[in-house]
């Protein structure tokens, strides 16, 4: 019934236009002469229930023929941009990806211990595919999957991400608890800096003890992650968990790496959030507690030497000695590793600050040498393993000014891609201490930054780093650098 009504109004309209596509002239050669104008008076108001097409001319089988090659046409049209235009893929497909320019100049004012060179470098460069394989429309119990891949400054291409992720308890309902299970490479969850992606850091440079107690690199494994107590701000869909855990299973050999012993790392995560809405001044504040267990291999090397003396026929008599072989032994002993640390962040606007503390105990390893002189050994250093407490700790204090990281602005509706800005300057201290045994060894790095954010994933870093390295023989070194680093996502 609508396609004859449509087609009829679509007759009677192009009836009624046709004198005026012809112009005046021919205008009134086409009317008919018995068609009189009707009376304004006399015209028929249909009752209300009565089909407004009553009295219009039944469509033709050519009329319904041709409607049907005009919605064919447009079918065609419209599948035609889409396949020169638009990704497929058989599941929903997120693409995401996270990018970095820096500049670097060691010794900006110092030149009493130049390392490195001026320029500029690509630090990273990653690309993220998410998308959920199978969807739970009831209770939200998900099957997701991350791939990513990941580019360093080293023309090395590895893999960053790539896991399976099973939501076990609902998710569509915000006031219940949530608990999820994955599988494959992925995070560590221990700390704040370790755990952080490139996106959310600060700074330039992490944390030193991230880096040294290889907390931030990626490992292959499984993790159990949830979380109870939410509370829940509809206004401002803001929902923050009073408690959350992290439970792992790992091989513990890092990244894109096979297993090589028969032991597994473990490690666990609690963190207390503090249960308030949005606007409450306490909003961002969290204690955590983290820890890693774990067996590995420590290494060392045993090399020995074998010389040889020798007294020419020469004028003036002379003795020489000569290198005659060289052999190098690894030792391998398996050894306990060792990780926990506690961290206290306030992330709010305008005032923010974190606090974390690592520590770390492992075998450090001592390389030995052996010298024989003519068959007699002149001279052993001997190889060893001594068990090492490692310690690193950061502060960074923060002030933002702007709209960015308000709710309310940033859902603000908007007619262009105008997108509100945010200024962050801020100070860190961090301190690595490698043998807690030798406190006086250490490496203090003073950094002063400012953050600035002026699009929705792009922001300019700039760092001034001050470094202090107290070496062993009472001597302080100075490594200091001004780094400025361009980072943009999409």
């Amino acid at each position: 019934m609508k396609v004859r009504t449509n087609l009829s109004l679509l007759v009677m309209a192009a009836a009624l236009l046709a004198p005026v596509a012809y112009g005046a002239d021919s205008a009134t050669d086409i009317v008919a002469p018995q068609e009189e104008a009707t009376p304004q008076d006399q015209l028929q108001i249909p009752e209300k229930d009565e089909p407004f097409d009553v009295g219009l001319p039944p469509a033709t089988q050519s009329d319904i023929s041709g409607v049907r090659d005009e919605i064919q046409l447009l079918r065609d049209q419209w599948q035609k941009g889409i396949d020169r235009t638009v990704v497929s893929t058989k599941r929903l497909l997120t693409i995401s990806g996270t990018g970095t320019l820096k500049y670097a100049k060691p010794n900006p004012f110092l030149n009493d211990n130049p390392s490195g060179v001026e320029g500029f470098s690509t630090p990273s460069f990653g690309l993220s595919f998410t998308g959920n394989l199978y969807r739970d429309y009831v209770e939200g119990k998900n099957l997701s999957y991350s791939l990513g891949i990941l580019t360093t400054d080293k023309n090395a291409i590895s893999i960053s991400n790539a896991n399976l992720t099973y939501d076990i308890l609902n998710t569509l309902d915000k006031e219940t608890a949530k608990l999820s299970i994955t599988g494959g490479q992925q995070k560590k969850f221990f700390g704040i800096e370790a755990t952080a992606s490139e996106e959310f850091k600060p700074t330039v440079a992490g944390a030193q003890f991230a880096t040294k107690l290889g907390l931030d690199s990626r490992d292959i494994g499984f993790v159990l992650a949830g979380d109870f107590l939410p509370e829940n701000d509809f206004g401002y869909n803001y929902r923050v968990p009073t408690v959350q855990y992290w439970l792992g299973l790992i091989n513990g050999t890092g990244a894109n790496a096979a297993e090589n012993n028969t032991s597994k790392d473990f490690f666990a995560r609690l963190q207390l959030n503090a249960p308030v809405n949005y606007d409450h001044i306490l909003r961002g504040l969290s204690l955590g507690v983290s820890g890693l267990w774990g067996k590995t291999d420590y290494t060392a090397t045993n090399t020995t030497t074998n010389t040889a003396t020798f007294a020419p026929t020469v004028t003036p008599p002379a003795t020489y000695t000569l290198t005659t072989s060289t052999k190098a032994d690894t030792i391998t002993q398996k050894g306990n590793k060792e990780r926990w640390g506690v961290d206290l962040a306030y992330v709010n606007t305008p005032i923010g600050f974190t606090l974390e503390y690592a520590h770390g105990t492992d075998l450090i390893p001592t390389n030995g040498t052996v010298t024989t002189k003519n068959g007699a050994t002149t001279k052993t250093v001997p190889y060893g393993f001594k068990k090492t407490d490692q310690e690193g700790y950061t502060f960074t204090l923060f002030y933002s000014f702007g709209d960015q990281f308000v709710n309310s602005i940033k859902t603000q509706e908007r007619w262009d891609d105008y997108y509100p800005l945010t200024y962050q300057p801020f100070v860190r201290f961090d301190r690595w201490v490698p043998d807690t045994g030798s406190k006086s060894v250490r490496t203090d790095i003073y950094t002063a930054g400012f953050n600035y954010f002026f699009a929705q994933t792009t922001k300019l870093q700039v760092n001034y780093n001050v470094t202090r390295d107290y070496k062993s023989d009472g001597g302080v070194y100075n490594n200091d650098a001004f780094l400025a680093q361009f980072q943009f996502g999409f």
